[in-house]
């Protein structure tokens, strides 16, 4: 998996890249002993005929869907304890020394399919439906293709309806209100397209992300945690809930993006807990530590600078003034934030590095003010990328962050920077062995403040839960270090 970081990356797909899987199998002649339940009544030897897996594909025409475990142990441990990676099959390619599966994360589901939500409406208007019109019905679809109540798309217009009902072979809806969303009420001709608008109204933007992977998407609802998104938007982005119609059939992948984008957020696939894990752009409280000294293993270590991503200008538009307008187009939305860091674009010779944003889903000038702030914080600077392989991977994985310390990133006197490092790509080198790390700078991701309630607690700090540390009322110095002398990425108002 290779994460892109808010979308702030151009040069990487919106939802990052996919895990990819590729496992290779020698061929064989093979018997059908365990494949073929009817082997002991054929008229030949199987033995004889075709191989392995030359049977297999002509059996299993339909593999690509397929999930695959990879296991990864030691000899004699048992498969529960064993580390264990999932994918889907993507293709099974034959050759005369066997096949090679390839394989991706279950995200491929929404990146490589095409899936669109919502999903383009049969209906076809039955009759013309002139301006003033209080129903009208659909052909050639049936009442599944809508919901019990809603809003429609036909030509520019959006219609909202409070019934449907099936009359004869037709759908027929009523309770209409004409021109609803800010559009322009007109006439429509016969078998114009009737398209079913897909709504989000204040809803947090995790509820959103899981409608669009489970309903439109398709992916099981096992491979997430739905508790374990909420939990994150309630800690992380409590006020974070948009709005949106969707009035024409729009790429899940699309819409997901914009959601982690507008929330500051990421989403991946996780192949070791196989799951997709939902997390904000946020400071980790206590990220372990790598050092050259004893961990990063020698001549791992790389480091190379982004400037295409450097923003020193950030303009973020929302408020769409109706959803049949294109959201690319800066007319199309009533309001823009605009953020500028002059400091850091003087420092770039004054030379200017816009980002626009267009942001459909968000209702309101705090949020928008949110994700300029802090898109502008996270990208004034140029982006650094850092490169370096551990011998565990029990210190970080994909979406964790790390402080490392290498000789290599120092300060202007040669000492070494303990710098943060949010994990965006992990991969095996050698299994048990070495583990290949791409970070990047994770150091301006800011500080957090949290209201606190004035109240302290009788609990003393020495006995105090970590979690009770950093979440009520114990005080920090000036300095951002807490009671027991360890510095914070929080400060409390």
């Amino acid at each position: 998996t290779v994460l892109n970081v808010a979308s702030g990356s151009r040069n990487k797909s919106p939802l990052g890249y996919r895990a990819v899987c590729q496992v290779q199998i020698r061929d064989f002649p093979w018997n059908d002993v365990d494949t073929d339940p009817y082997v002991s009544t054929r008229g030949y030897d199987p033995a004889t005929k075709g191989s392995f897996w030359s049977k297999w594909l002509a059996r299993n025409p339909f593999h690509v869907g397929y999930t695959i475990r990879v296991y990864e142990g030691e000899l004699g441990q048992a498969l529960s304890a064993m580390t264990k990676r999932e994918y889907i099959i993507e293709k099974i390619d034959a050759g005369r020394d066997g096949v090679t599966i390839t394989a991706k994360d279950i995200l491929r589901k929404v990146t490589d399919t095409g899936v669109t939500a919502p999903s383009l409406s049969p209906g076809e208007l039955s009759l013309d439906l002139a301006i003033g019109g209080t129903s009208f019905q659909v052909a050639g679809a049936v009442l599944a293709d809508y919901p019990a109540s809603g809003w429609v798309r036909i030509g520019n217009e959006v219609i909202s309806y409070t019934s449907r009902a099936t009359v004869g072979s037709n759908v027929e809806f009523t309770g209409l209100t004409r021109g609803a969303l800010e559009t322009t009420e007109a006439a429509h001709k016969q078998n114009a397209r009737v398209q079913r608008v897909l709504a989000y109204v204040n809803e947090p933007f995790s509820d959103i992300l899981y409608d669009l992977f489970t309903t439109w998407g398709l992916i099981p609802t096992s491979y997430i945690t739905n508790a374990d998104w909420d939990a994150e938007f309630n800690t992380w982005r409590p006020v974070f809930n948009f709005t949106g119609y969707i009035t024409q059939p729009t790429k899940v992948e699309d819409l997901a993006a914009e959601i982690c984008l507008q929330a500051l957020a990421n989403v991946w696939w996780d192949e070791r807990l196989q799951k997709i894990i939902l997390k904000a752009q946020r400071p980790d409280f206590f990220p372990d530590l790598a050092t050259d000294d004893a961990d990063i293993l020698a001549g791992s270590f790389a480091i190379k600078e982004l400037p295409e991503d450097r923003a020193s200008q950030v303009f973020v538009y929302y408020n769409l003034r109706n959803p049949t307008l294109s959201i690319t187009d800066r007319g199309s939305y009533e309001n823009a934030a605009v953020f500028i860091d002059v400091q850091s674009q003087i420092q770039y010779g004054g030379e200017p590095a816009i980002r626009e944003l267009f942001c459909r889903f968000i209702p309101t000038a705090a949020i928008a003010n949110t994700i300029a702030a802090t898109y502008l914080r996270r990208f004034s600077n140029v982006r650094r990328e850092i490169t370096f392989e551990l011998s565990t991977e029990d210190k970080v994985w994909t979406g964790g962050t790390i402080d490392v310390e290498h000789f290599l990133d120092s300060d202007e006197n040669g000492d070494k920077i303990r710098g943060n490092w949010l994990v965006i790509e992990a991969s095996v080198q050698e299994v048990g062995g070495r583990y290949r790390f791409v970070a990047e700078d994770n150091g301006s991701a800011g500080v957090l403040w949290l209201w606190q309630d004035d109240t302290l607690v009788s609990t003393s700090w020495s006995a105090a839960t970590e979690e009770e540390r950093r979440t009520i009322g114990y005080w920090l110095n000036d300095d951002g270090t807490d009671q027991g002398g360890t510095p914070r990425p929080f400060r409390w108002l």
